[in-house]
């Protein structure tokens, strides 16, 4: 059948045939509960319900992970998905939550406490999971511009929200999360998360080896805590007095140029040296030095310098400025996805509680999306970007129909390589 040209002469019909161009999202759906995410909100939320008519705890986060991952901008996006018939068939779902169930739910502060330990029960199986035993923790604080009541303004005199994140560098999970104001301090608890993605590691029978982290870690609390549990730091260093008169003392000597993949940066130079915190021990650091393009009255300084803190005293320094830059794949990598990909730099409403669990949601269909590329759909799918999996699984259109005593998922219209990829998806799910 040849369709016209001019679309405009075409009858358009609404139909309510139980087809979705969004099958995805039901194996989404069907891949966390193979990995026991129904259980998990169960054990957090119980089963006591309001009434008979109030959905499950489960369905109401399973809502606002699929708006996020298939594209939705707002809470009301959900709306969309409500409409969508041959979805709701494939999940099994007679309705769903409409928007004002959502915001409801995720404005209650006990409830976003919940749905916090709901991402560290899911991490900690993840870990479990995967193969490696010594584990790199990485830690920053992300920013979203905001023009909502409780926004304040941040050290970039923007009234902003922030969201300080840990993530695990070998899977790309997101172990640790806290939302706050943008006037927090970035030094603020960062220690303590690092302190959690220890205790999640342990109880995944693995161990935290390596913590990488921005200034905001430059603090004795987490060199000392590093020291005593064997953990390599590799932290950027603020330029305090004391690490400027280790700077000062270097001679023209101990100025070298770079080598290895970082060759070609010759307006660059580096030197190794070392310097004393206040509780007494030696901090290994490693600075880079390039000349200062725009000196000002404030500072006219002839060079502008990176300073990296370690503990690990054999490591070459181009290996040093390697692992640390490390960390620009794999934090940096998840806020950006968390923002742009799952839409978080949108903040729904003028009340702190909605932001935050709102935030916390975008985590958690981070997580679970990270848990499927992992586990569900083949290694090669664990490079793909939240974009990516949204355009080759979770938009495609299939249906759910009964013949006899059988059921039948039918994806429509797709190449070999996507019908695989289901077919692999189903198989893992089939695993005990």
């Amino acid at each position: 059948m040849r369709l016209t040209k001019k679309l405009s002469q075409v009858t358009l019909k609404k139909s309510e045939e139980s087809v979705t161009g969004r099958m995805g999202l039901s194996w989404l759906a069907g891949s966390m509960s193979h990995f026991g995410l129904e259980k998990i909100v169960l054990d957090e939320y119980g089963d006591k319900k309001g009434s008979n008519r109030e959905k499950a705890a489960h369905e109401k986060i399973m809502t606002g992970v699929m708006m996020m991952v298939s594209g939705g901008e707002r809470v009301e996006d959900v709306e969309i998905l409500r409409a969508d018939q041959g979805l709701k068939d494939s999940l099994g779902w007679e309705e769903m939550v409409c928007a004002d169930t959502v915001f409801n739910f995720i404005e209650d502060r006990r409830k976003n406490a919940k749905n916090r330990r709901i991402n560290d029960r899911l991490v900690v199986k993840a870990l479990r999971r995967i193969e490696a035993q010594e584990l790199t923790y990485d830690n920053d604080a992300t920013y979203m511009d905001s023009g909502k009541d409780s926004a304040e303004y941040s050290y970039q005199k923007r009234k902003q929200f922030s969201g300080l994140l840990g993530c695990i560098a070998e899977c790309g999970l997101v172990n640790t999360v806290e939302y706050r104001r943008g006037n927090e301090s970035p030094q603020t608890g960062v220690f303590n998360q690092l302190r959690k993605a220890c205790w999640q590691a342990e109880q995944a029978g693995k161990k935290i080896k390596r913590f990488r982290s921005d200034s905001a870690a430059h603090q004795d609390k987490i060199f000392t805590y590093c020291e005593r549990n064997e953990i390599e730091y590799y932290v950027s260093i603020d330029k305090n007095s004391a690490v400027l008169k280790a700077i000062k003392r270097l001679s023209a000597f101990d100025w070298k140029t770079m080598y290895g993949r970082y060759e070609e940066r010759d307006d660059t130079k580096w030197a190794v040296t070392k310097y004393t915190v206040s509780k007494g021990y030696k901090v290994r650091i490693l600075i880079l030095r390039w000349k200062n393009p725009d000196p000002t009255l404030f500072d006219q300084s002839p060079y502008c310098y990176h300073v990296i803190g370690t503990n690990n005293w054999g490591i070459e320094p181009m290996d040093w400025l390697e692992i640390h830059n490390g960390r620009m794949g794999s934090i940096e990598q998840s806020h950006k996805e968390i923002k742009a990909g799952l839409g978080c730099d949108y903040t729904p409403s003028h009340e702190f509680e909605k932001n935050r669990g709102y935030f916390l949601l975008g985590v958690l269909a981070y997580n679970m999306v990270q848990i499927m590329k992992l586990f569900y759909l083949g290694a090669d799918a664990t490079e793909w970007t939240i974009k990516t999996i949204r355009y080759r699984f979770i938009h495609v259109c299939g249906k759910i129909v009964r013949s006899g005593r059988r059921y039948f998922c039918k994806i429509i219209n797709v190449s070999h390589e996507i019908f695989d990829r289901f077919r692999y998806c189903q198989t893992q799910m089939s695993l005990a």
